[in-house]
């Protein structure tokens, strides 16, 4: 008896460790801003552009913009012509904005998975463990979305405690990979609006994946 009594403690101590070891998974702040250098890839050309994450999911809006959206899956139907490109996320509905043209469409909405991502948006995170990200310690995550479990993504952040304390560092999803800068974490920035180009009657539906989203007759590129 006494035998059984110590390997229960021993297999109790055990699990209490290794639990005590696994961080409590990611979560973003509700409000935040941050830049980032991304490297995207389309067969065997790679493009390298940076960006800005414009998150607000207080007010549910968010903007994603990029130098360069050539290789991004909903700006690439205009893949021809290295332009720059925002996602803009507004009242449930994404909008494909291209600054240099000022010219602006519809992509999908909320009952199309389009709106803005959750603050929770993983799907039973698997922590893999802490790396050194160039100089800096992190949690390392590989990470599935909701609601369709796409993936996997690799998701690296900084190690406090707290999830909301935490700062992104990296990350690999779809066809990219989002380095991002750890000093430029911001919770104050201009309030996020859809610009004029997305606000006409006679604003046109994307092409591309977009279309596809939708559930339209469009091929995706």
């Amino acid at each position: 008896m006494l035998k059984l009594y110590i390997l229960a403690f021993v297999l109790a101590t055990l699990i209490a460790s290794t639990s005590a070891q696994i961080p409590l998974p990611p979560v973003w702040p509700n409000v935040f801003a941050q830049d980032f250098v991304e490297i995207a890839t389309s067969g065997n050309q790679t493009v390298r552009d940076v960006g800005t994450y414009y998150y607000d999911y207080a007010n549910n809006k968010q903007r994603l913009t990029r130098s360069n959206g050539q290789f991004d899956l909903f700006c690439g139907f205009n893949s021809t012509e290295p332009l720059a490109c925002d996602q803009v996320v507004v009242d449930d509905k994404r909008y494909i904005y291209f600054p240099e043209l000022n010219d602006c469409c519809y992509c999908c909405g909320l009952d199309d998975g389009c709106a803005v991502l959750k603050p929770k948006w993983f799907i039973n995170p698997q922590f893999l463990g802490e790396t050194d990200y160039y100089g800096i310690q992190a949690y390392k995550w590989v990470i599935y979305e909701q609601p369709n479990q796409q993936g996997p993504n690799y998701f690296y952040e900084t190690t406090e405690q707290n999830p909301i304390d935490r700062k992104t560092l990296y990350l690999a999803r779809n066809n990219y990979q989002q380095n991002f800068f750890l000093d430029s974490f911001r919770t104050e920035f201009p309030q996020i609006n859809l610009p004029e180009a997305c606000t006409v009657s006679s604003l046109s539906y994307c092409p591309g994946v977009c279309a596809e989203v939708r559930g339209d007759s469009q091929s995706a590129f």
